[in-house]
């Protein structure tokens, strides 16, 4: 759906396809578990302690599902704050682009607190830095498409209008005119 959000008297704001961003964000979503998998997975094969399995090599496969599902829903947060920002504040991909730096930074460097080994911190800390950046760099390119789609969307349509309105000639816009 497309939301112009013009108020006359304020100043412009953006028109954002909502549709484009929420399906560009679902479709990153997809791709960032994945990525999660794949990370969690190639740690469990390079034999990394206390990430993908217990001791006994079995795999711990509610981590690795909850580990999935947190950054799927990481992202479809970031896509909410993504949606905000492009209604409400100037310059709104810059500032998500901020928003999702620090948030990667936190996640990378959240692993070193736990009282887990150096290895397993940082297989977590490389899991979450390609998994943030990945979900980074896909949003601001949803963003940008879904602002300019959005924008193309809406002044198609108010140049529609205005060349009915020139054909119907000056304020008849397809109205009959008054008796006189």
């Amino acid at each position: 759906m497309t939301a112009p959000v013009d108020q006359p008297g304020s100043q412009s704001r953006a028109i954002v396809d909502g549709a484009r961003l929420w399906t560009g964000g679902g479709a990153t979503t997809l791709i960032v578990a994945l990525i999660v998998l794949v990370g969690v997975l190639v740690s469990r094969v390079a034999g990394v302690p206390g990430l993908a399995g217990d001791e006994t090599g079995t795999l711990a496969t509610v981590l690795l599902a909850g580990y999935a599902v947190m950054w799927a829903g990481t992202t479809l947060l970031l896509t909410g704050a993504l949606h905000l920002l492009l209604l409400l504040v100037p310059r709104p991909l810059q500032r998500f682009a901020l928003v999702a730096s620090a948030l990667v930074l936190m996640a990378v460097v959240a692993p070193f607190t736990a009282g887990t080994s150096h290895v397993a911190a940082l297989a977590a800390a490389l899991i979450n830095l390609v998994a943030g950046v990945t979900a980074e760099v896909l949003l601001l390119r949803v963003g940008r498409t879904a602002f300019q789609e959005g924008r193309r969307r809406y002044l198609a349509l108010a140049a529609r209008r205005g060349a009915a309105q020139v054909e119907a000639g000056p304020g008849q816009a397809g109205a009959r005119r008054p008796r006189r």
